[in-house]
């Protein structure tokens, strides 16, 4: 199984959702938690601000890729084989091989971590 990762053409930024208000304990004589209910039927967690700054991040790599026309494609391990990235060109040629760490770390000034 492979697949490629290509932009769609534009970022998007998503909005950053604030901090939730600490709520009172009905317990303690406040009110009940709230839930809303669309959401929770639907299973939707909260979605960290910082999720979106990478989704951001990554979506701006992959379009500064397709500027350059590039893009990252995927080959998941078959069996018990390891995930591969190959930086290919736009007509899907390999230009060179990719390790997943240095994946991580395209538009980071972070040197890649041992974890």
């Amino acid at each position: 199984m492979r697949f490629d990762v290509a932009p769609t053409g534009q970022v998007m930024h998503l909005p950053n959702r604030p901090a939730a208000p600490e709520k009172p304990n009905a317990a303690d004589g406040g009110f009940a938690q709230v839930y809303d209910i669309t959401k929770a039927r639907r299973g939707a967690p909260d979605v960290p601000a910082a999720v979106w700054d990478e989704v951001d991040r990554a979506a701006q790599v992959a379009s500064d890729l397709e500027a350059q026309g590039r893009m990252i494609r995927f080959h998941a391990p078959e069996g018990n084989g390891r995930m591969r990235a190959e930086l290919v060109d736009s007509d899907g040629r390999v230009v060179r091989p990719l390790s997943l760490g240095e994946i991580i770390t395209i538009g980071s000034t972070e040197p890649p971590s041992a974890a």
